[in-house]
């Protein structure tokens, strides 16, 4: 035999029976979409509207009895959310050829799918941004066996942020430096200007570049072989003292 229920527990599965379900996004994204708190209360009332009471174009008194806010607030709320493509009047056509509007919060979820995707577009970016830098600190500190100063990080930072190198093309300039047994932020910097005033775009032109150099430089030594052999540079626009 079934027992009675008692009035709280009956409450709670009324409540239960009435949830609605509601876009997370909408609470994680609205600030960004630039909604205030009263327009988000007031989407989520038209929503409960249509979803629970079948009612899918509320009026303004309605919507007001329900808001601590006057009709006025209430209409200038609707108007914005309209004028920001948040919200929809449709038309409908009821059977029988009766027409009738409704509100539509298909706008406001392609809003919140476009800034929920660009937050983790702008979040993926970042991170692999802080990897690269990352990665160079640590690969330009096992080259130059040990940490970097400030001055050396910042300069590293510029080279990437302002100057555009590319993460590919710095590396290869290290390795440039290193090979040439000249393991310095000047003399690295001097190798990327130089690639960049030839328009060198990636690694695999600058080793034909530097290929070049090389050849230039072997045949030039000995012509003056027999002149000066200590003044021969591997890397001619670099004059590092």
């Amino acid at each position: 035999m079934d027992r009675k229920m008692s009035p709280h527990t009956a409450l709670v599965h009324l409540l239960e029976q009435g949830s609605v379900a509601l876009p997370v996004m909408l609470f994680t994204e609205y600030k960004r979409l630039g909604l205030s708190e009263g327009e988000v209360m007031l989407l989520l009332h038209i929503l409960i509207f249509a979803e629970k009471e079948g009612t899918p174009f509320p009026t303004v008194s309605q919507l007001e009895e329900r808001m601590s806010v006057s009709s006025d607030q209430v209409v200038r709320w609707l108007q914005s959310l309209v004028r920001g493509g948040f919200l929809q009047i449709e038309e409908a056509v009821e059977p029988g050829g009766i027409r009738s509007e409704r509100y539509s919060l298909s706008p406001l979820l392609q809003q919140l799918a476009a800034s929920y995707l660009e937050r983790e577009v702008k979040a993926s970016t970042e991170e692999t941004e802080e990897e690269t830098y990352q990665t160079l600190f640590s690969l330009f500190e096992q080259e130059f066996g040990r940490p970097l100063s400030p001055m050396e990080c910042e300069t590293l930072t510029q080279w990437l942020d302002e100057d555009g190198h590319s993460e590919e093309l710095i590396l290869a300039a290290l390795r440039e430096a290193v090979f040439c047994g000249k393991v310095s932020f000047r003399y690295i910097d001097r190798i990327l200007l130089e690639w960049q005033r030839n328009h060198i775009r990636t690694p695999e032109e600058a080793v034909e570049h530097s290929r070049r150099f090389r050849q230039k430089g072997i045949l030039y030594q000995d012509k003056k072989l027999e002149k000066n052999t200590d003044s021969f540079s591997l890397y001619n626009w670099v004059n590092q003292n």
